[in-house]
């Protein structure tokens, strides 16, 4: 897979035209977020190329590193991020990922995408110019809740409304099911399988991971929905991503070859000890004696910080792993598909059914590891039920669910993990665990229709109680 990159001069290119530090950095940051930009006359697949990469850096920079602070799997030590970590962002710092999401590279292009793909009967290309578009937006809803949507990244609209959470996720879904549809029809126009970083043109992984994205949003609303969103995420989940050997994961592919390695490994090799490893995540692998504490991170031993602690940096990415330069981030995984199972038969009523997918997770995550460690031991549940059993199962996909953005949505719906140590104490900031995302300065200042009073512990729309 690696050498599809090589053969990409564009890939390269956008690398380099960038910036390093974290993929979009320059002119972005400071356009207006609302402004459509004219699209040059370019192939579809060149748009795709582009579109790829610039939703790596949504996916894997800045809105990553921010939730794996808000869930403590890292900790904030330097600067804006230690004051990230410590529950007192800043507006500004999502200008760049929000520019990212609806400007060129991003809904712009993919629209544009779809638009041609449609018109030359490319169905392979719209279906994933779909899933990137359901994959970024349903994320934008799931970090802040309302978004511009309806009425984004279109020149009838200098100040796009914002749609409620419900019904970016509703839109989502439908979009979710035309791509499905378009994956099914085949591919009418030769598609060099090389422009498809994800999947090489393979429309059946495609298929598998946009049952898993539809499972996801669909759990997201069961605080709200109820039995009906628990039956609807199975449904899906059952048809989602199931091989254990990674093949079928959606993630970012990334080399060590210059300019094209890890977001993650960027960042960190060029802002030393401004990350670490988080308290709350080592505790618990620690109690657990979970081997997967010195596969995440490096040093013996692995040292946590907790918000507030400013004596000591905690442990870094472990580089033979996350910390590596072909690092890339799982979007939609086989094992996030299994821990919605999981916890859809549990709140079904079937808790047989969900200890035994539960514990066949950890013997498939096991043997996962077992290929970096060979002495790795994950745990085994037996004799629980009722709560104890959902909080094992949601504490298990929290340390599977090791820099993913998802974790914080788990965590609003179920209170898991709960932010409380081994030792009984809590771990979260003075006034509590965040719930949502400042919007950006820049949408602010110039869009009327965005709130500018916000607060990172208002509720979203799904997290009603």
């Amino acid at each position: 897979m690696m050498k599809k990159i090589k053969k990409l001069f564009l890939y390269l290119m956008i690398f380099t035209l960038l910036g390093c530090e974290d993929f979009l950095t320059g002119n972005l940051l400071d356009n207006d977020p609302n402004k459509v930009d004219d699209v040059s006359i370019v192939s579809i697949e060149s748009l795709l190329v582009g579109s790829q990469v610039s939703m790596y850096g949504v996916m894997e920079s800045y809105l990553n590193r921010m939730v794996t602070m808000i869930m403590q799997q890292m900790a904030g030590q330097k600067l804006e991020y230690y004051s990230d970590y410590n529950c007192s962002p800043i507006d500004r710092n999502t200008n760049g990922r929000w520019s990212a999401i609806y400007g060129t590279g991003g809904l712009i292009d993919i629209r544009t995408i779809q638009e041609k793909a449609r018109d030359h009967e490319k169905y392979l290309v719209l279906g994933i110019a779909q899933m990137w578009e359901a994959l970024i937006i349903s994320t934008a809803a799931d970090l802040w809740g309302d978004i511009p949507y309806s009425q984004a990244a279109s020149s009838n609209y200098g100040s796009p409304t914002l749609d409620s959470q419900r019904e970016v996720h509703e839109a989502v879904l439908e979009l979710i099911n035309d791509a499905i549809n378009n994956f099914s029809m085949g591919q009418v126009q030769n598609f060099s399988s090389s422009y498809d970083f994800s999947f090489g043109g393979n429309a059946n992984k495609w298929i598998a991971v946009a049952h898993t994205l539809a499972a996801r949003i669909y759990l997201n609303w069961a605080e709200v929905d109820g039995v009906q969103a628990y039956e609807n995420a199975l449904f899906h989940a059952e048809q989602g991503v199931s091989s254990s050997n990674g093949t079928g994961d959606w993630k970012a592919l990334h080399s060590t070859t210059n300019n094209e390695q890890s977001i993650w490994w960027q960042f960190t090799i060029k802002n030393n000890n401004y990350m670490g490893a988080g308290y709350l995540l080592v505790d618990m692998l620690e109690n657990d004696n979970d081997d997967r504490l010195n596969i995440y991170f490096s040093g013996n031993p692995v040292v946590g910080v907790k918000p507030g602690e400013t004596q000591f940096y905690g442990s870094d990415l472990n580089s033979n792993t996350y910390g590596s330069r072909e690092y890339g981030v799982d979007f939609i995984s086989w094992y996030e598909n299994k821990f919605i199972i999981a916890e859809c038969q549990h709140n079904l009523g079937d808790e047989s059914s969900a200890l035994s997918t539960l514990n066949s997770i950890l013997v498939d995550l096991e043997a996962k590891w077992q290929a970096i460690e060979e002495t790795c031991s994950l745990p085994r549940y037996e004799n629980i039920s009722g709560n104890n059993l959902l909080k094992a199962i949601m504490n298990e996909k929290y340390k599977a669910m090791f820099l993913n953005i998802q974790t914080w949505s788990d965590w609003r719906r179920t209170g898991y993990p709960d932010f409380i140590d081994s030792a009984g104490e809590s771990t979260a900031c003075s006034g509590g665990t965040p719930r949502r995302l400042l919007y950006p300065e820049k949408e602010k200042s110039t869009n009327p229709n965005c709130p500018t009073n916000d607060s990172i512990y208002d509720r979203v729309q799904n997290d009603p109680n």
